[in-house]
């Protein structure tokens, strides 16, 4: 009995090191901060994901947009124009008006009117400022305490998730945020107030809504700025999920009776009314769940319509019960890291010992112990968030798919350990028996001892081929969940960039308009050491766009080594893959000004795996590309004198490639070319036979001869440590010679320039009837 327990303490003893190591870890960059944008990228994935809300008509947003801008020919528009506008809302009698717009000064002419006007409409809200610079409510309204706040609350990623309920102002009193305050407004006129549940925790409910308010210790996804009343924001959607209409309409008196989709002599009654700016040159928009994806960035949103949805919330959940969005604390969050971290050790472990998948390689019971789970994490978060509860994605993951390539790794040392022992008492049992045994036998037992040696090479051979195996296919998986966030980050750099770059040009226009600041300003700037920081902030954004680059192409890289056969084989345009290619490393030949000149023939449909091919041309123009320095001084080379000739193809290459005796190998190639800048030239043609030829020539820098005779072989790199993987040519040439039992040859001499040959057949009849 105690052997057993110890057998089964010595099996399970590694899941029950690992998974509490692994999950402390993650635990640990979680507290840390390391996974939050990541975490922030998934939720912004599940309010793109989820189904379409219905249109809320119980808001409408009446905008301020280019077209009305340019109408009134002035702006900020007049107190008479506000006046106007605010009449002609009144006369539809709404139950709510939000002014988004500042008034804090007067603009003449009509301030008297404008005063009227906010007198006589106690529906009325205007707002103020309350954070950053503070900028004050209209007088008038703030007598009426018809005040709300106007603030956002940005994540550090610069996105709205948060919507603030109540901020304390300078004066120390508490304000509404503009949102909510109208809700309210509405909700009363229905006869629904707060009812204070917890007065310790500021626990309220409003109908049938419960409001929690967050308080800092929600984990990765919600920032540690929680002051005032703050709650998770559960977005409707955009501006089109709303009743919508332009301030020229309402001042014309164009609003539709079938507005809402009822016919109604009144459209905007009963209704609430937010007035406020879409016009991108007044800068009242910002980045939201819906602003961009992990492959592109869409339009920015509008300050109103985060209101609007902030007032939609309470409204449907304090009507309709509407679920809100809620976060676990962080205690709550690092257990369900642990859970996963044991799941993703146990099920592989016991998938290992089990071999569910007896016909299948190693790599197969791992895949499952962790596709399977990850499927179940992915899918129940995304339930629970449509259910109102926001869950740690990211980083239980990432605890589960370590503690499951782990576990992997003790597995397969247990196995060596197991089979080490069996052999060792082998040789115990062969050893004892051999003294009883004559001469004859003696050598009968050598025999067998040599057998046994063999078998033991045989099978650490074995393992060690089944583990890269399984390393290689494990490393194309993590390269795609790797390629998601990198691609996410690397597509955010531009935009803020962008920013950085607005802010500094409009903090030089400040220093223009108002040469001598302040004495608190300039020690402020002494401080910051402004000039420095404008120099610095461009190369931190130039490293960090250079590190995801680098990622992005170590990934692609690795991918394409790793799994070669995932394509099928069909027929198609040779010419769309290059063009495709050449499309994509655009910025690349800008950055340089290489020039590409594309001679093509008339090729018929090449049968072939053609994202493979595509990675070939990437391959060999990136290495066309790199040929060129980065600081332009390439300079044009007296080609007479060039080291390249015929010769340096060898007579059997020119005859595999229908060249007759004489003709130059570079022919038809960038040298026969008068090119005074950088040029790239690819050339295609039709040989005998149903063979096609590809030929990709550049006037580069070139290489040797030492260095031409190793670039197809694997890892093989003449770039600095940390700039290359040495994969691209090497799975190149797999991909010809093996995979289309093609041709492929490389002609180069230092200081003339490199040109790549390929030829492809036409047909591969041959090679789809053996796969």
């Amino acid at each position: 009995m105690w052997q057993t327990l110890k057998e089964r303490v010595g099996q399970w003893g590694g899941v029950l090191a690992i998974a509490p190591s692994v999950a402390a870890g993650v635990i640990a960059g979680s507290a840390a901060g390391l996974f939050q944008l990541l975490e922030w990228a998934t939720i912004d994935q599940f309010f793109r994901l989820r189904p379409q809300e219905p249109i809320e008509k119980r808001i409408v947003i009446v905008t301020i947009n280019e077209s009305d801008i340019a109408n009134l020919q002035h702006w900020p528009m007049t107190d008479a124009v506000m006046a106007k506008l605010l009449k002609k809302i009144k006369d539809q009698e709404p139950l709510a008006v939000g002014l988004d717009i500042y008034r804090d000064l007067q603009v003449e002419p009509g301030h008297q009117e404008l005063i009227e006007v906010f007198e006589s409409m106690p529906n009325l809200v205007g707002v103020e400022k309350v954070g950053g610079e503070p900028i004050p409510p209209p007088p008038t309204l703030k007598k009426g305490s018809q005040v709300g706040a106007s603030d956002m609350l940005l994540d550090g990623d610069g996105k709205i998730r948060r919507g603030l309920i109540l901020i304390g102002n300078q004066e120390g009193q508490y304000i509404e945020g503009l949102g909510a305050k109208v809700a309210l407004m509405y909700l009363n006129q229905k006869g629904l107030a707060l009812q204070t549940v917890d007065e310790g925790k500021k626990i309220y409910s409003l109908g049938k809504a419960l409001f929690v308010p967050l308080t800092g210790n929600e984990g990765d996804h919600v920032s540690k700025d929680t002051g005032g009343y703050q709650v998770l924001l559960n977005y409707r959607g955009k501006i089109d999920n709303f009743l919508h209409i332009s301030m020229t309409d309402v001042m014309e008196d164009r609003i539709p009776p079938n507005f809402t989709g009822e016919i109604l002599e009144k459209p905007l009654r009963d209704r609430i009314v937010l007035i406020g700016a879409s016009a991108e040159s007044l800068k009242d928009l910002f980045r939201t769940p819906y602003s961009s994806t992990l492959f592109s960035t869409t339009k920015l949103t509008p300050g109103v319509v985060v209101h609007a949805n902030l007032a939609s919330q309470i409204l449907s959940a304090a009507l309709e019960g509407r679920a809100q969005l809620r976060a676990w604390n962080r205690p709550m969050g690092w257990l369900w890291i642990l859970i996963w971290s044991f799941i993703g050790a146990t099920g592989t472990w016991t998938l290992l010992r089990k071999r569910v998948l007896k016909n299948k390689i190693f790599f197969g019971e791992m895949a499952c112990g962790i596709l399977v789970p990850a499927c179940f994490l992915m899918g129940g978060s995304y339930l629970a968030f449509l259910g109102g509860w926001i869950l740690p994605v990211f980083s239980p993951m990432l605890a589960m798919v370590s503690s499951a390539i782990l576990v992997s790794d003790r597995y397969n040392k247990w196995q060596i350990h197991k089979a080490n022992e069996e052999l060792e008492k082998a040789n115990d049992r062969l050893e004892e028996y051999s003294k009883t045994l004559e001469v004859k036998v003696a050598e009968r037992t050598q025999e067998l001892e040599k057998a046994l040696n063999d078998l033991k090479a045989t099978q650490s051979q074995l393992i060690h081929t089944e583990k890269m195996s399984s390393l290689g296919q494990m490393v194309a998986g993590l390269a795609h969940e790797i390629n998601n966030p990198i691609s996410f980050i690397y597509g955010n750099l531009t935009p803020a960039a962008d920013y950085i770059y607005d802010l500094l040009e409009l903090i030089e226009l400040y220093q223009e308009a108002y040469p001598e600041p302040d004495p608190e300003i300039e020690a402020l700037i002494e401080q910051i050491e402004l000039d420095f920081l404008r120099d610095d902030l461009q190369k931190i954004l130039a490293s960090m766009k250079s590190g995801a680059t680098r990622i992005r192409n170590i990934v692609l890289s690795l991918r394409n080594f790793s799994r070669l056969d995932e394509s099928d084989m069909k027929p198609v345009n040779i010419h769309d893959g290059i063009e495709s290619t050449l499309l994509i490393l655009q910025p690349r030949l800008a950055g340089k000004k290489i020039k590409t000149i594309k001679e093509y023939g008339q090729l018929p449909e090449v049968t072939c795996y053609a994202s493979q091919l595509n990675q070939v041309f990437m391959n060999i123009l990136n290495n066309a590309i790199d040929a060129f320095p980065d600081n332009g001084n390439w300079q044009p080379t007296d080609l007479s004198k060039s080291g390249i000739t015929p010769e340096l193809g060898g007579e059997e290459w020119k005859h595999k490639n229908g060249h007759k005796n004489g003709d130059s190998i570079l022919e038809n190639s960038i040298h026969d070319r008068p090119c005074h800048s950088p040029c790239i030239l690819i050339y295609t043609e039709v040989l005998p036979e149903d063979w096609v030829m590809i030929r990709i020539s550049d006037n580069g820098c070139g290489m040797s001869q030492k260095v031409r005779a190793k670039i197809f072989d694997p890892f093989f790199t003449t770039k600095p440590v940390g700039s290359g993987t040495g994969l691209g040519l090497s799975t190149s040439y797999s991909i010809v010679v093996e995979r289309h039992k093609g041709q492929i040859e490389c002609i180069s001499t230092i200081g003339q320039g490199t040109e790549f040959i390929i030829n492809i057949p036409v047909k591969q009849v041959s090679l789809q009837v053996s796969n």
